[in-house]
């Protein structure tokens, strides 16, 4: 009996321990979000250089003439470049906005899973029923990163496109040579574009949350079904 209590309680130690560490792991990953989120937040609230990822038409540089090419088991036959790296200051404020909701949306998601951890860890620390509090948070966790990360891309992405139109679109210029760069003649450098790459992961992730929820409650509900018929038939017997 006394081997049995010691298992038992330090079962439970365990248990606490493992879920204290979880919801301080929570509270650290939402802090590094901040930290890795606010200053850019910052830096296109402030009008300051920012470094963005624009979409071209595709293009591809005209290179000098090579004769030793290492290593020599590949043969390019086409390529092109579909995007470039724009450092950029003083983007109008439409351009600002969309990059920071966009931001700002992206991570709500993650905020949201975390915040869900967080709560439930603490319902779990005090010992308090949490059933219905896990499939209320889980589906608001799911639904934030679904639509969060979604909403996200297209924000970003329409941003991203209007830092390339403010920073890459010309109406005439003038030159004495281009040396070995090859481009449109109606521009010197890349042709902004407009495109939105989608990333799925989110939706994969939202569906992964609710079928764990969905199985953790079913799990619950279950436990309570078998001690309320082992209650019943106790007190037949």
């Amino acid at each position: 009996m006394g081997i049995l209590f010691l298992r038992s309680r330090y079962s439970g130690r365990s248990v606490s321990s493992a879920v204290a560490v979880a919801r301080i792991a929570a509270w650290a990953g939402m802090g590094i979000m901040l930290i890795a989120v606010v200053p850019n937040i910052a830096t296109l609230v402030s009008n300051e250089q920012i470094t963005v990822e624009v979409p071209v038409e595709p293009y591809w540089p005209q290179f000098p003439n090579v004769t030793d090419v290492v290593p020599d088991h590949g043969d390019l036959v086409e390529g092109k470049i579909t995007s470039v790296m724009v450092t950029a200051s003083h983007l109008s404020f439409a351009s600002r906005f969309l990059l920071i909701s966009g931001m700002l949306v992206s991570t709500l998601g993650t905020i949201a899973v975390l915040g869900s951890v967080i709560m439930l860890c603490t319902k779990l620390l005090a010992g308090s029923p949490f059933d219905r509090a896990l499939r209320r948070s889980g589906h608001l966790a799911a639904t934030a990163v679904a639509f969060g990360g979604l909403i996200g891309q297209i924000l970003i992405g329409i941003g991203s496109a209007r830092v390339g139109e403010e920073t890459l679109r010309v109406n005439g210029f003038s030159y004495a040579s281009l040396g070995d760069q090859n481009f449109p003649t109606d521009s010197p450098w890349p042709i902004p574009s407009f495109s939105v790459n989608f990333e799925f992961a989110p939706l994969f992730t939202a569906l992964a949350i609710l079928v764990v929820v969905e199985l953790i409650s079913s799990g619950m509900q279950l436990a309570r079904q078998n001690e309320t018929l082992k209650a019943d038939t106790d007190g037949l017997v």
